[in-house]
Formats: structure tokens, sequence, C-alpha cells
């Protein structure tokens, strides 16, 4: 038993594809050597996997092989016969190791044969080049003559060690040796490793940090000490540590400065140019930044060059920067809107332009809806204005600044505070992991721009099928939930329908219930499948409120008797049936009468656990009610007020999903 390490060297890789690309190795990999503990360790020159105490093993094959039937096997005497002799001799086996088997209705020679089979590192040997070839990469290159060998960069080395012996791994004409490579600048030498376990001290000996943690862990280290001695504080985007993190093999801090008079700028686009186009990290004191900067260097940064190249390029950026930012002062916003017209959101969609006439109408009937009729005003407003800024050459040149710059340049023309706030937040949320907007008019404008995002697609045609969602479709309704769920909002979707002229909402229908199936990933799936059951998923508030309702009480006496009063009521209703015409004057029994007055009470009001109040009713009925009465219009009234109690549970739920 030996460590095992697997290293594929490379040209400089995306950062982007650095950790997937590792995750997917690393399950195929545990699926060939039945390991899954596997370490990995990833750099942009490359992908490691390391197993501790790794077992060589080789799996011993029995199998019975069957020969000719028993009788045919040996003649009158009991001596083999030639049918039997051939069959010892294809086989290799003797007279002794024969036995007779059963095989459907006869009796057969039958043989014992043991294998080994390859072991685990043999197989891996196999599948390792399909492996790599395999990776889920956005784009492949090739770098030999083979059309076949492809990667994401040229791949340089493949370093394989279980223990001291190397493993005969290979990706084309590249065989697995036990060199590899440090950094790039700092140790040009190959090393030689002697066994796996020397792996990680000699890359940490040649300046790799191999452990994508430990250098993601040493930036933020780094960051905050060089922050506190300015008595200041990292300010980044989100996402710029884990880039950076795999744009170094070994980090070294570079604090640079720029000119004050950048500061003019909005801080939020400093941030932006640093970290777009430097990957670098801007610092802030009381909120406010200031004029000096920190890059991460791949390279030992010896003397002033690499930090004056640093504020030379930074400098050229934040010039242009500022040019757009006062070349967009002088115009309006509001005179950019209908140059809108120009501005295409896709072909069967319209312009930008008449998106926005779409909003006005949808922002209309949300006021309405939610009797915010008070802020139609600024709404509409804000509407108007929300995507004015695509024109700004500040947009053009960082797309990820739209809202933002709207909001900067509304405040600066005079519009209300609460209108720009609200087209600063309206493209709010932007993934799972972004917060909503913060403002009510500004939650009102991002629920406007997404229903019109998903209607105006639907009605295209152009819906989301597996994987690809090029339109973004999915994050917009994720953003309608999440903002319907923070602000406690009870939209109802199929009141915008009519206005796109959308007449068959199935598409939409199963869309959004994948869509809230997913939001509520993390709730108990029975609750979640037993909601959405029966459930609008158009109107997704009372669904969400429903879900965690039910998870509360779960584990209740309450709950357990809504379920197993339902359960008991669905067992004996005959397969698709549908009556629920109760006739009072049918109601004989005692017991029925008491379900039928309760049941009347609950379908006038009735929250989830009111539910409860029937299952001892329920309960008396069926010891006490014959509910198959011979008498055909009895039984028909039963089971009609056994329906009726169905629906009223399925107002909140289809139990039949509850699991236990």
């Amino acid at each position: 038993m030996h460590d095992l390490v697997i290293e594929i060297g490379t040209e400089e890789l995306p950062p982007s594809v650095i950790e997937p690309s590792l995750g997917y190795v690393k399950k195929r990999l545990s699926e060939v050597l039945g390991r899954n503990d596997i370490l990995t360790y990833g750099t942009p020159r490359r992908l490691a996997f390391y197993i501790k105490g790794f077992e060589n093993k080789r799996e011993k094959k029995e199998e019975v092989i069957f020969g000719p039937p028993w009788k045919v096997a040996f003649d009158e005497t009991g001596n083999p016969t030639k049918a039997l002799e051939g069959f010892l001799k294809k086989y290799g086996a003797k007279r002794e190791e024969v036995f007779k088997e059963k095989k459907g209705k006869g009796e057969y020679v039958a043989i014992k044969k043991v294998s080994e089979e390859k072991s685990l590192l043999e197989k891996l040997e196999e599948n390792f080049e399909e492996i790599l070839l395999s990776v889920p990469l956005p784009k492949r290159m090739r770098w030999t003559s083979s059309k076949r060998i492809t990667f994401s960069r040229p791949v340089r080395w493949i370093l394989a060690l279980y223990g001291e012996e190397i493993v005969n791994l290979r990706f084309g004409d590249l065989r697995a040796d036990r060199k590899t490579k440090g950094h790039r600048f700092l140790s040009e030498r190959w090393i030689t490793l002697k066994s796996a376990e020397d792996y990680l001290s000699a890359l940490e000996k040649a300046y790799v940090i191999a452990s994508i943690e430990e250098r993601k862990k040493r930036i933020k280290e780094g960051l905050l000490e060089i922050a506190s001695q300015l008595g200041a504080e990292p300010t980044y985007p989100r996402g710029l540590v884990e880039e950076v993190t795999n744009l170094v093999e070994y980090p070294f801090f570079v604090l640079g400065e720029f000119e004050e008079r950048f500061l003019e700028l909005p801080d939020r686009v400093i941030v932006t140019v640093c970290a777009h186009h430097q990957r670098f990290f801007c610092l802030s004191k009381d909120g406010k930044l200031i004029n000096k900067f920190v890059g991460v260097s791949n390279n030992r940064p010896e003397g002033e060059t690499i930090k004056r190249g640093y504020e030379r390029v930074l400098k050229a950026r934040l010039e242009d920067a500022l040019f757009f930012y006062r070349e967009d002062l002088k115009k309006r916003l509001e005179d950019l809107v209908p140059k809108l017209e120009s501005v295409l959101v896709h072909p069967k969609v319209g312009s930008v332009l008449e998106k926005v006439k779409r909003m006005e109408e949808i922002a209309r009937r949300l006021v309405e809806n939610l009797g915010l009729k008070e802020l139609e005003e600024d709404l509409q407003r804000a509407v108007y204005l929300s995507k004015a800024d695509l024109l700004t050459e500040m947009v053009k040149e960082f797309d990820e600044l739209q809202g933002y710059m709207g909001y900067i340049y509304a405040l600066k023309q005079g519009e209300k505070r609460e209108v720009a706030e609200a087209i600063g937040e309206h493209y709010k949320p932007i993934s799972a992991e972004d917060d909503p907007p913060k403002t009510t008019l500004g939650s009102l404008l991002a629920l406007t721009d997404k229903i019109d995002h998903v209607f105006s697609f639907f009605k295209a045609g152009e819906i989301p099928k597996g994987g690809s969602d090029p339109y973004g479709l999915r994050r917009a309704s994720f953003g309608i939930i999440r903002i319907l769920d923070v602000r406690d909002w009870d939209v109802n979707l199929r009141d915008f329908a009519d206005f796109y002229g959308l007449e068959d909402l199935k598409p939409l229908e199963d869309f959004m219930r994948q869509r809230i199936e997913s939001f509520l990933e993390g709730e108990d799936y029975d609750i979640v499948r037993a909601v959405l059951a029966v459930k609008d998923p158009l109107i997704p508030l009372p669904i969400l409120r429903l879900v965690r309702g039910m998870k509360e009480i779960r584990n209740s006496q309450t709950f357990k008797d809504i379920c197993e009063a339902y359960r008991r009521v669905v067992r004996i209703l005959p397969e698709g049936w549908e009556k629920d015409g109760v006739r009072e004057e049918l109601l004989r029994e005692e017991q029925e009468r008491k379900v039928w007055g309760i049941l009347l009470e609950l379908e006038r009001k009735a929250d989830l656990q009111d539910l409860a109040k029937l299952r001892g009713p329920i309960d008396e009925l069926f010891d006490n009610v014959l509910i198959m009465d011979k008498d055909e219009e009895i039984k028909t009234n039963r089971l009609a007020l056994l329906m009726r109690i169905k629906k009223l549970f399925n107002r909140f739920g289809d139990f039949s999903y509850i699991v236990g």
C-alpha cells in the first residue's frame, strides 16, 4: 500500500476551467479506482490528484463453465467420451475438476475457472486517455498532428507515481514519468521525484502552492495585511479572489497607486476597471476608495518594474473610464430613451424601446394588483429610464455596470433618489447568491423587467431546453420567485398572459414548476412535490408558504393526523372517481353527518392545521359505517363525501407524496 499521485502538466490554463476539470477527473478516477477520498490540487500549469494509502488490488474472478450434457460426457462404462475430452482440452482442465451442475431442466458437465482481473492501476492505464478526452471544456485545442488528442491547453508532461513506481499512463504520444516542473519563472529545471510522498514538499520548494484553498487563504491574508498597514480594507467584486487564485502558482503582492483625480469616478467604476482589466484589488477607508490598489503577481517583484507597469496600464484604463464618464454626463438619460429603438433584444422580441413600453403596462398592472397605486408615478418614471444607460459609453465598455450607471447618472441629473435607486437595483438578483432589491420601488421595477423577459421569450417560442438557456430565462424566473418571496407579494402571473397573447400556458406552467422546485431545493422534497402537485405554479407565494408551513409541523401529531386521514379517504375511493355532489338527506348515520358538518365548516375557512380536526371523525366513520353500501345511492353519496374531503385536503397538497 503506497500513496498515488497523478499530475497533468499543461501550458497556462484559463482560471475558469481548473476547478471544473479537477471535479470531473476526480469523479472519473473514483469510478475506476474505487476511492472517493481523492485529494485534488490545481494551478494554472497543473491538475493533480493524490490518494493516500492506495491499495492496487487485483480481484479474482471465479466462473462456472458448462460443457456437454452429463449423459453425453460419459459412455456406458463411465469413461469420458470424445465430447468431454474435447471440452477438457479446450479449457486445459483435468478429469478430476469435472462436476455435475443443473442448467434448466438438464444436468451438464461443469468446471470452475478462476482468473485474475486486471489491477486497479492497469484499469486506469486503459481508461486514462479517454478520461482526459472526455473532460467537458468550453474550448479544446490541438498541439500535435493528431486530430484526436485535444485539451484546454497543450499537455506537456504527466507525472504518475505509485510509491516509487511509475504508473504507465499515456496521453497521445506523451508517457508518464517521475518528473514535474516547478514555478515557470522561479524554478525552471525539471524536478525528479523519488516517490509520490515527496510531491507537495517538492513543489513548495519550487515556489508552487499546489492547494487551491491554501493559495486562496494566502491571498486573502496578504490583502488584509497590506490594507491594515494603511488603515484600510480590501474592496473587490465577488469572484475576484477565486479568479486570481487560479492565475498564480505562488502569490506575490504589489502595492500600487493611481492619481487622486481619478477618484472623481464612482467607486464601483474604479473597482470594476481594476478587477475587469487587471485583476487588481482596491482599498477603501471609511467606506470610500483611496487611490491605492493591490496587484497579485505570479513573479517575485524586484525593484519598481512590476509596480510601475501595473500603474501605467491602470492609468490608461482609468483615463478611458474618466473620459466616458464625463462624456456620458453631457447627455440626459431621458434623451437616450427614444434611441433604444435601434437596440435589439431579439428578432422575435423586438427592440429595447418596445420592451420599455411593455414594461410600462406590466408596472401599471402590478401596482394595481398589489395595492401600491401610490408608487405608480415613480415606478413609471423608473421604467422609462431603466434601460437608457445601455447607450452610455461606460456601459458599452463595461456591460456589468448596466443599471448602476443608470443610478449614478439619474442622481446627477436630478431624478428622485427613489427612482435612481430602483434603476440601480432592477437587474437584481443576478444569481442565486445575489441579494434581491432592497427598496420597494426597486423590487417592483425588477419584477416588471423579469416578468416581461420571461413572457416575451415564451411568446417568441424561445423556451429553454435541457441545459441550454441562452437568454437567461431560468435566472429571470428565479429572480421573480425570490422577489415575491422576500416581499411576501402574492402575484398571479396569469394576469399578464392576455397582454402577451400567450394562450397556451402549459409550457410556462411546467417551466415555473421546475423553477419553484429548484428554488426550494434544501426543503423536504416530498413536501415540495405534495404542494406542487395541487398548486398553481404561476402563483408562487402560496406554494412557498405551504411548503414551509408543512415542514414546520412535519414532526407533530397534527401533521401525522392530517396524513393518515388523507390516506384513509383516498385508499377507498375508486380510481378515477370524480363525483362530489353530496345529498344531505341521504346522510343517515350519525358519523357521516358529523363528518359532513365539520367539512362544511372547513370548506368555508380552514388553514393547514385545521385539517387534523377530521382525523377522529373519519376514523369513526370508517369504523362504524359501510362506505360501499348495497344501496347504490347511499354508496355514491358516501363516496361523494369522501371526494369532497379529498378536495379540501388538496387545497393544501397531495398528501400521498408524503414519506413516512
